[in-house]
């Protein structure tokens, strides 16, 4: 992963064969607890907040340029 989200920044979760899945969120916090950091959400079409490890939520994630 080069880019490292920053609160405020918009991004694309995109799933290889499963475009219905597809969605966009806002990144609302990113903090570490011990060796490990965590980065809270909130997706843009209904607004629910979820957290998860860094490197799972960006898995299929992508910084969003076309929102």
């Amino acid at each position: 992963m080069t880019t490292q989200p920053q609160v405020g920044s918009l991004w694309a979760r995109r799933y290889p064969g499963a475009p219905k899945h597809d969605s966009y969120f806002r990144v609302a916090g990113v903090f570490t607890v011990g060796e490990t950091t965590y980065i809270e959400t909130e997706d843009l079409e209904d607004g629910g907040l979820s957290r998860g490890r860094l490197e799972h939520v960006l898995e299929f994630a992508e910084p969003a340029s076309d929102i």
